[in-house]
């Protein structure tokens, strides 16, 4: 393969991984997902129904609402336990560039539904 055909695949392939990685990054970062995780995949009642460990999905269904620095998100999260999956369900508004959550419930497969501000 000639250095021109190369340079050519490693630009179609590499300019979009890059800027989706990249952008992906600062898209994520414009939402609650990690802080979210965080009170969750430790929660005692969410290991027990889930099972442990509790891990929580990279990607994330919902949407969003900005102004300078305030936002308003409603986001599902995928959840997955050893003992069954879940949705991690999240309501947060975010004012100064810090985020307050409304709701933060999991609905695990079997139906049974966890309020994880009621410990907070």
């Amino acid at each position: 393969m000639s250095p021109t055909v190369k340079w050519v695949l490693g630009a179609l392939v590499g300019l979009p991984l890059m800027c989706c990685g990249c952008g992906g990054l600062w898209f994520r970062s414009q939402f609650p997902h990690s802080e979210a995780l965080a009170r969750v995949v430790n929660h005692r009642q969410v290991v027990q129904t889930l099972g442990e460990p509790v891990s929580g999905g990279f990607f994330f269904s919902g949407k969003t609402q900005s102004r300078d620095d305030d936002a308003v998100a409603e986001m599902e999260i995928p959840l997955s336990g050893s003992k069954q999956d879940g949705v991690l369900q999240v309501r947060a508004v975010q004012t100064s560039k810090v985020w307050g959550f409304s709701r933060l419930r999991v609905v695990a497969q079997d139906g049974k539904v966890i309020n994880v501000l009621a410990a907070y």
